[in-house]
């Protein structure tokens, strides 16, 4: 019935009147768990077990308790004594599953949900945690088939919905996304992430009245949600702004590392920089974010700052001539492209439609981004006003820019990759003026920028002669936008 507080006493009443009895422990450890008093509730468990050493259940629970006290392995430990205590025990599996994929162990992680699904194929809840786990081994169209099948096995489960969203959301299928964080929260309306991540779509939309909104509902609904602060200062229109919400995620944690290195920046814009100085004297100054930070605040003048991409692209046509047209190397699921066509009415977009060319950037040792990634399936989007030239750029580029084409207004550069980015500089500088602004899409920000589209603008620049200024930049949504001097 929720009323959590009155469970509490009814199963404290419970242990007093049968201090011996297993059963009662483990319930009183349950209901101490549902109100988050967790250490009383791993005592509880623990004295279940001491009191019924083979109580496969108290070990189970035992586990979710440690699991949401961040103890993992002992979290492993518990799962595993109530697999062996009850081998069928699906439910542990799956939490073995979970905790394993925690860890960073995605194959055990995998093999324990394919067990889970062995003993009970209609298992909604493992299908939906394997999708997860397919996706971050980079199996991403059977991680969609296993997000559907738990759907269509128990429609109900509001973390199915979810999880299809997240991957509907990273493949920019924006309606559909939507349309399962809706049916996720309709189930579970007290379910914040879902809410956190329906707004990072509505931002993503350009929906951005309807993403605060969102954001203030997750907030309201998890006061210490740290992520939803973060993202709701990607929104903002004023440093200002930006700022309070920066404020509100230190002040629920204080180490958060992109908040502090974010209220440098934002510090550094208001005049004072003794936040910037601090992080350039600490182990943090060689962070990409910082580098970026100080590629910025060397600049001969300091661009201008905006949070969203479409605030961004807003302030770009003002600067523009809107009567030429724009064209767009990179255009995925045309999301930008089709915010810019509203204003320039004429776009050319360049793509291959099957994803990056090749690997792209490294994190920690491994490749950020695989061959492949930012596929649109080879669907082109049919948008009026648009001509999309298909293949790729080393290819197309040539045969299109061998025709006298009309000088651009903007020019967007969303490859990514150095050399997608620099193939496409150098063909297209014959639709280039002093006017033209170009925009990087991944300028800064990411490990490794110095070596992506940056280098590529540097060298085309130094090759022909030319010189730039940085009229505004984006450190949310890693953004550039820069006109030519000297062409």
């Amino acid at each position: 019935m929720g009323r959590k507080s009155e469970a509490v006493d009814a199963n404290q009443t419970a242990v007093s009147l049968s201090p011996k009895d297993a059963v009662a422990h483990i319930n009183l450890g349950i209901s101490l768990h549902e109100i988050g008093i967790l250490d009383e509730a791993e005592a509880s468990h623990n004295q279940a077990i001491a009191l019924k050493p083979d109580y496969a259940e108290a070990h189970y629970n035992l586990g979710i308790t440690l699991t949401e006290l961040g103890k993992l392995d002992e979290a492993l430990a518990s799962y595993n004594h109530a697999t062996v205590l009850k081998p069928d025990y699906v439910e542990a599996y799956n939490n073995l599953g979970v905790t394993f994929e925690k860890i960073g162990r995605l194959d055990d992680a995998l093999a324990n949900y394919n067990h889970a699904i062995a003993l009970n194929p209609d298992y909604a809840e493992a299908y939906s945690n394997l999708g997860v786990t397919l996706e971050k081994l980079g199996r991403l169209d059977e991680a969609l088939v296993r997000y559907n099948q738990a759907i269509l096995l128990k429609p109900d489960v509001p973390e199915a919905h979810y999880n299809l969203g997240n991957k509907l959301k990273e493949l920019r299928r924006w309606d559909q996304a939507l349309a399962c964080y809706t049916q996720a929260i309709a189930l579970k309306p007290d379910f914040a992430e879902a809410h956190n991540n329906m707004c990072n779509t509505l931002q993503e939309m350009g929906r951005l009245d309807e993403a605060q909104s969102s954001f203030t509902q997750a907030i309201a609904l998890k006061s210490n949600f740290t992520e939803a602060f973060w993202n709701l200062h990607g929104i903002q229109n004023s440093i200002k702004s930006a700022e309070y919400w920066i404020d509100k995620c230190l002040e629920v944690d204080g180490k958060h590392l992109n908040a502090k290195l974010a209220k440098a920046a934002l510090r550094f814009y208001q005049g004072d920089r003794n936040f910037f100085d601090k992080l350039m004297q600490s182990d943090l100054k060689q962070n990409p974010q910082a580098r970026s930070f100080s590629w910025v605040f060397n600049l001969p003048n300091l661009p201008e700052l905006h949070f969203n991409k479409f605030n961004f692209f807003d302030a770009i046509v003002k600067k523009s001539i809107v009567s030429k047209p724009f064209y767009e190397f990179g255009v995925w699921r045309a999301s930008s492209f089709k915010y810019l066509i509203k204003v320039f009415k004429k776009g050319y977009g360049f793509d291959t439609f099957t994803g990056l060319p090749e690997d792209w950037g490294r994190e920690n040792g491994s490749v950020a981004q695989k061959k492949g990634k930012y596929t649109s399936d080879g669907n082109v989007s049919k948008i009026k006003g648009r001509e999309f030239i298909v293949g790729r750029f080393e290819d197309t580029l040539p045969i299109f820019f061998s025709e006298t084409r009309p000088i651009a207004s903007v020019i967007n550069f969303d490859a990514d990759l150095y050399s997608s980015t620099i193939c496409a500089l150098n063909f297209s500088k014959q639709v280039m003026d002093c006017d033209t602004i170009l925009i990087f899409d991944e300028f800064i920000m990411n490990e490794g920028w110095e070596q992506d589209e940056f280098k590529a603008l540097n060298e085309f620049c130094c090759f022909y002669n030319f010189s730039y200024e940085v009229i505004a930049i984006s450190f949310f949504t890693k953004q550039v936008a820069v006109k030519l001097i000297g062409i």
